[in-house]
C-alpha cells in the first residue's frame, strides 16, 4: 500500500510538473486565443469540454514527442493541445466536436489576421486532441 501511494505521489508530481511547465511560458497571444475559443464556442451554444493536454515544450521534450514537428510553435510557447472530452453536448466525444473546433477557430482567424495559426487534428493517430497555435501562418493537418 505504501509503495502504491509513494507511486500516485510521484505520478502526480510529474505531472503537475509537466502541467505547470506546459502552462507557464505559453505567450499572452496563444493564451488570449484559447479564451476567444472558449468564448466564441459559448456563444454558439455550445460547453467547451476541454483541457490543455500540452502548450509549451522545451527543445529535449519536444523531440521525445512522437509526432511534434522539429521546429514546432510549441517551442516558443505559440501553440496548445487540447483534450477534448465533449463540444457539441451530447455526452460523448466524436468527430463533430473536432469539427465545431476547427471551424470556430478557423472564423477567429479569418475575422482576427493577427492572431492566424495552424490546426491540427489527428484522428488516426489521437483522435481527442486538437491542435492551434498563433504562427500567422493559416493551415490544417491531420495524422
Amino acid at each position: 500500500m505504501k509503495a502504491f501511494a509513494f507511486s500516485m505521489l510521484v505520478v502526480g508530481l510529474l505531472a503537475g510538473g509537466y502541467y505547470w511547465i506546459s502552462y507557464s511560458k505559453l505567450s499572452l497571444e496563444v493564451q488570449r486565443k484559447e479564451k476567444a475559443l472558449n468564448k466564441a464556442l459559448r456563444k454558439q451554444v455550445y460547453k467547451p469540454r476541454y483541457f490543455l493536454l500540452s502548450g509549451y515544450r522545451p527543445h529535449w521534450l519536444n523531440q521525445l514527442m512522437p509526432l511534434a514537428a522539429k521546429n514546432s510553435d510549441h517551442q516558443r510557447g505559440k501553440a496548445i493541445d487540447l483534450f477534448i472530452i465533449d463540444i457539441d453536448g451530447n455526452g460523448q466525444f466524436n468527430n463533430l466536436d473536432l469539427t465545431i473546433l476547427a471551424k470556430t477557430v478557423d472564423t477567429m482567424d479569418k475575422n482576427n489576421p493577427g492572431q492566424e495559426g495552424g490546426v491540427g487534428l489527428y484522428q488516426k493517430s489521437f483522435s481527442r486532441m486538437f491542435h492551434f497555435d498563433v504562427s500567422g501562418h493559416h493551415r490544417h493537418w491531420n495524422y
